[in-house]
């Protein structure tokens, strides 16, 4: 084969290609070597070198080579919220080879984004990084379960924490309650105590005023009997001297007449002087006695 066919072989080849890039002639390696950072010397990843190499004052060079590098950045986003943090430049890097080959439908084992010059990992190394990768992924998930076992014992805490607080409230509540209770029956006996008590006094006046007014009239009863005695005593004599003046009064008319007509002090000629009499007396302090008794049962 001649140069000619090798040169339009190439070219053919080219026209494959679905990315484009914007360097020229200029490798991926110097581009790197260029875009490093000058203080730690450290050049970009493949995702970064990827950028730079395809877009140009903020255009992809063609769909295809954004849509390669949109896949690889969302496939990169997945993973770091799976580990809960940034991943190592290697995952980066296997990434973007994933990422390339299902976009572009590449089977090619030959690493993407490197250049030509760049070669493909041997079978060693590719098991190397896979065990290295899984070793990873494995203190990731047991970091992450260790968080999370920490989460738990936290709110276990916190939830008997929370059960012993609420405890206390409950029985700082049922003794508070109790307090009350106590008090309030407290109260209610002192005052069942002074409704006692004064119904007592009540009573103890009721019973003095009772046997004040039994005594009053005693006492009355005590005196009408007196007052009847003296006044039977009087009308005793009274009709003693009656009947010897009515003698007198028999044997002498004139006298009898003058008796007669003497003046009563209503000015009524012949009447004499009411006088009350013993039996009357006694029969008037009965019945006032009896009233009394009905004002006594009425109280």
């Amino acid at each position: 084969m001649n140069g000619q066919e090798i040169s339009q072989k190439n070219s053919d080849n080219r026209k494959k290609l679905k990315t484009k890039h914007i360097v020229g002639s200029k490798s991926y390696s110097q581009l790197s070597f260029e875009q490093r950072n000058l203080e730690t010397g450290e050049e970009p990843d493949c995702i970064a070198l990827w950028e730079l190499a395809h877009m140009k004052n903020g255009t992809w060079a063609n769909q295809y080579s954004q849509a390669v590098y949109d896949k690889a950045c969302e496939e990169i986003q997945n993973k770091e919220n799976e580990t809960q943090g940034p991943i190592s430049s290697e995952q980066r890097s296997n990434i973007f080879q994933t990422a390339y080959k299902d976009t572009l439908k590449c089977k090619s084992p030959q690493p993407r984004g490197y250049g030509y010059m760049a070669k493909p990992p041997s079978g060693s190394k590719r098991i190397r990084s896979q065990l290295e990768n899984q070793a990873r992924a494995q203190a990731e998930t047991q970091k992450v379960n260790s968080v999370l076992t920490n989460r738990v014992t936290e709110l276990q805490d916190q939830l008997l924490a929370e059960r012993e607080s609420k405890q206390e409230r409950i029985n700082l509540e049922r003794a508070e309650r109790e307090n009350l209770e106590k008090k309030l029956k407290e109260e209610r006996v002192e005052r069942e105590k002074l409704l006692k008590e004064e119904r007592a006094e009540r009573d103890r006046l009721l019973e003095e005023e009772r046997r004040s007014r039994m005594e009053f009239e005693r006492n009355m009863m005590s005196k009408f009997a007196q007052l009847s005695e003296q006044m039977g005593t009087k009308q005793t004599q009274a009709n003693q001297t009656s009947k010897k003046t009515t003698g007198k009064e028999n044997s002498n008319p004139s006298l009898q007449n003058t008796l007669l007509k003497t003046a009563s002090p209503t000015g009524a000629v012949g009447t004499r002087h009411h006088i009350i009499s013993q039996k009357a007396l006694i029969q008037a302090a009965t019945k006032n006695n009896r009233q009394f008794r009905a004002m006594d049962s009425n109280i």
